[in-house]
């Protein structure tokens, strides 16, 4: 694998108060690569029906959704913005379980669905009319 070279600079007038030697900056060029950002998946529409209820778990922080069939782990807030409007509406008519402790914790999970549901944020969100 190829390392890159970098430039070695010397600050002159600036000096580690501990050595009294002058600070050195290295220099890197910049990469040719692209940073890849994953993206969550988007979830198939009505995959909430048969809901039963969704907990906070206080160990790695995450939510999850429990239905008949599966349980669904979401990492971070921002993911329950890959739920259709229907799966959302499903979400946001129950309080998200938890600990006493963690309760806090929790609120931020209720209150981003809540958001989605507010801003149309969720995946594919139909235009409504402005008269209703």
């Amino acid at each position: 694998m190829k390392t890159a070279e970098s430039e070695i600079r010397r600050n002159p007038g600036v000096r580690d108060p501990f050595t009294k030697r002058t600070i050195k900056s290295v220099i890197w060029p910049p990469i040719d690569n692209e940073k890849i950002i994953p993206l969550s998946r988007k979830f198939e529409k009505g995959i909430l029906k048969n809901f039963k209820f969704w907990a906070h778990d206080p160990k790695i922080a995450e939510a999850v959704i429990v239905t008949n069939e599966q349980s669904i782990r979401i990492p971070n807030s921002y993911d329950l913005m890959s739920f259709h409007e229907e799966d959302i509406l499903i979400i946001t008519s129950q309080q998200i379980r938890c600990h006493e402790k963690y309760k806090l914790c929790a609120n931020e999970w209720t209150i981003a669905a809540a958001n989605i549901l507010k801003n149309l944020l969720f995946a594919d969100p139909q235009p409504r009319d402005p008269q209703i």
